[in-house]
């Protein structure tokens, strides 16, 4: 039976032999004596051997004790993890023993203070046992910093190398010389890796040093000596499709002790959903997460939210008989007439559907290399080449500018709108994108986040095809309230950028060519209408019918 003590045992000895291995590097570097080779190769297999008994352990006691608390199952995930590290830093040293054999001169290896580095990487290995079965996030965090102390130790000898160099100086010398300190700043970045493993042993969330910063930072209202997220419950991180990382914090700190959700990801992209945000809650109080604290620094941005309680769309679509999904959509629309109204630009926008389109079709191509040729065979259908067809109907963006602009989601796909029953409220999140533009843009990314959810059930695609309907039928009422004749062709162009985009995530070939399809039958039909009045297109609702 494997215990957490045996494996934490082994480990300690691990850490050991790598400690007396990085004295010998020291010793090696210092004294310029190659006596110290010998010691240092034959402490490799020991290494070896450790790192994959640990390894094993590892997931021997995950495999075999999976009622065991997921405390303990974090601290031998992590153990896992730092073990890996570990053998790294053991090999950098092999490799810097074997670089020094290469020196003309052994002397040569006190030019640029290799020890400095070692100690260095000595002092991180030394807080390891500490951090991780103290469960220490302040030592965890020293660890890490150890990469930057390295690194910049590295930049210092850089630029003498580079210098000498340039100066002839001893080539062969100096070459080697980089590669040493190239392995020693390398030690570096394994440190770093060994912290951040302490970190989710801590949390039990996986959290790069930065996160860990910025986050635990945004909590404490900027006071870098505070650390209340050691002390939080961090729950359900995950990552979007934008970079940007989400998961939810209850801290004593934040919002009397409520939970909150929190954002971590560049400061360019929070700086926007920040004041999105913050545009929202003047055009419709309460229909978006209120701002707790935005927290920025460096290529870090933190955003702290209200959470909101509540079930997507999407989940109430596939969970819900039809007349409760209607109840939901009717308030759905009222909050879109009244934000839509209230915000409504009469300056025209180009809405900018067929460059949207452009801007990702390589990321299609990749994917669906298919769709590049000249035609594509579906089934028993055949469309004509993608290209051919934006080629016949690309000055449509410019020709068909929306009338007017709203105020926009921008990212309008169904798991991005809440609905709380209790309360009857509709709220929106992720609105990052959220801009003054043409609304259509936001009709036809909820039509198509409606069509290509990847289920097969009967009864749900018959209630997303309802959705689907139902909210363009809506759409159309706005459209024609507001005297847009063009509403019909820009969807058309909205509705081809959202189908074809879509098919980037797909990996299911037929389902991607079905939207494929609507999109090369929308383009015909564009390019068939052109010279007749845009008033009398319209999209065929059978696009939306799966």
């Amino acid at each position: 039976m494997h215990s957490y003590a045996g494996i934490a045992r082994n480990f300690r000895f691990m850490l050991l032999h790598v400690r007396k291995q990085l004295e010998h590097t020291r010793k090696l570097l210092g004294d310029a004596d190659l006596r110290w080779i010998r010691p240092i190769r034959s402490g490799e297999g020991y290494i070896d051997t450790q790192k994959s008994m640990i390894e094993n352990e590892c997931f021997a006691f995950i495999r075999t004790t999976p009622n065991e608390d997921e405390q303990t199952i974090a601290s031998v995930r992590a153990v896992n993890v730092i073990t890996a590290n570990l053998e790294r830093i053991a090999d950098f040293v092999v490799n810097i023993a074997r670089q020094m054999e290469h020196f003309t001169e052994p002397a040569a290896a006190r030019w640029f203070d290799g020890p400095a580095f070692v100690t260095k990487v000595l002092a991180g290995l030394d807080l390891i046992e500490p951090a991780l079965f103290e469960r220490d996030s302040d030592l965890a965090m020293k660890i890490c910093a150890v990469e930057d102390d390295l690194d910049r130790l590295y930049q210092a000898q850089l630029k003498r190398i580079i210098e000498a160099l340039r100066a002839s100086q001893s080539v062969e010398n100096l070459i080697t010389s980089l590669f040493i300190v190239h392995y020693l700043e390398r030690m570096g970045d394994a440190l770093l890796n060994v912290g951040e493993a302490i970190l989710f042993a801590v949390l039990g969330e996986p959290l790069k040093m930065h996160q860990f910063r910025v986050i635990n930072q945004a909590l404490a209202a900027g006071d870098a000596s505070a650390a209340p997220l050691a002390e939080a419950e961090v729950d359900s991180i995950w990552g979007t499709r934008s970079g940007v990382r989400i998961g939810s914090v209850q801290s004593d700190e934040v919002e009397g002790g409520r939970r909150v959700l929190f954002k971590e990801g560049s400061p360019d992209k929070l700086a926007r959903e920040n004041a999105a945000l913050q545009r929202w809650e003047q055009v419709a109080p309460g229909l978006v997460p209120r701002v707790v604290r935005y927290q920025s620094e460096g290529e870090g941005a933190a955003l702290l939210l209200q959470y909101l309680d509540g079930q997507t769309l999407q989940e109430i679509v596939l969970n819900n008989d039809w007349p409760f999904v209607q109840r939901v959509l009717a308030r759905l629309e009222v909050v879109l007439r009244e934000a839509w109204t209230r915000t409504r630009n009469p300056q025209p926008v180009s809405g900018g559907y067929l460059q949207q389109l452009t801007d990702r079709i390589e990321d299609v191509y990749r994917l669906h290399p298919e769709f590049r040729g000249d035609a594509v065979q579906v089934n028993t259908l055949r469309s004509p080449a993608l290209v051919e067809r934006l080629a016949e109907v690309a000055s449509l963006d410019v020709e068909l500018p929306a009338p007017f602009s709203v105020f926009i989601h921008g990212d309008f796909n169904l798991d991005n709108i809440l609905y709380n029953v209790e309360r009857d409220s509709v709220h929106f999140v992720d609105v990052q994108r959220s801009r003054d533009m043409d609304y259509v843009q936001d009709v036809s990314v909820f039509l198509v986040s409606s069509f290509r959810l990847p289920v097969t059930s009967r009864r749900a695609r018959r209630s997303l095809e309802q959705l689907a309907l139902a909210f363009l039928h809506f759409a159309r009422q706005f459209a024609a309230e507001n005297e847009d004749a063009t509403f019909e062709a820009r969807l058309a162009l909205g509705l081809i950028r959202s189908f074809v985009t879509s098919t980037r995530f797909e990996l299911n070939r037929r389902f991607a060519g079905g939207m494929y399809q609507r999109a090369t039958l929308l383009l015909g039909k564009l390019a068939k209408h052109r010279g007749q009045p845009w008033s009398d297109f319209r999209v065929p609702d059978s696009v939306l019918i799966y």
